[in-house]
């Protein structure tokens, strides 16, 4: 949360633009159902790897190591699918996105901050505007998964899978519920 807050402070959207990290793109409209599309099989595959840990006979069948934790890709899908979801957002506000935070702030700055869409745009969107606990949620799953997925030496526990598993779901419904407006 910290990095985003500091992050909003130094570099507004014209910068991140002028550095490349976001372009506007009225094409990319078209791709905002795409970016959902993607966004299921996120969330399928953090279902199936956090199933997995349960079943024992998918296991065996599978022929899976007794010691295999799927915790750390269920924090890995879970982060990947609120992010498919978020670049969705941007696609349909005609933003594209290469970077992270970049995606973050605009996100922060167009469904939190100021609203400032076009009018169509802003309609459609009211009814269903992301508050600030939901783009922090996006952020906090980024963090967890960096420490999860290049970390050697931290565990990751059931608590934290399950906590990401639950914001995935969270995250995806309300963008799904925006995108879907029209």
């Amino acid at each position: 949360m910290i990095f985003i807050v500091g992050f909003a402070k130094m570099i507004n959207i014209k910068k991140l633009i002028n550095k490349g990290f976001i372009a506007r793109d009225e094409t990319v409209k078209k791709l905002s159902l795409s970016y959902l599309a993607k966004t299921k099989n996120n969330l399928v595959t953090m279902r199936v790897l956090s199933e997995l840990q349960l079943n024992q006979k998918v296991r065996e069948l599978l022929i899976i190591p007794k010691d295999y934790n799927p915790h750390e890709w269920v924090v890995v899908c879970g982060y990947y699918a609120m992010y498919s979801s978020a670049l969705a957002l941007l696609a349909k506000i005609g933003f594209k996105s290469r970077n992270h935070t970049a995606t973050l702030q605009v996100l922060e700055e167009y469904f939190v901050k100021k609203k400032i869409l076009d009018q169509k745009s802003f309609l459609s969107l009211k009814n269903a505007v992301f508050q600030k606990e939901e783009i922090e949620k996006l952020s906090e799953a980024r963090h967890k998964r960096e420490i999860v997925q290049y970390s050697v030496t931290k565990q990751t526990t059931k608590e934290i899978a399950e906590s990401i598993k639950n914001d995935a779901y969270d995250f995806v419904n309300k963008a799904e519920l925006i995108i879907q407006q029209d």
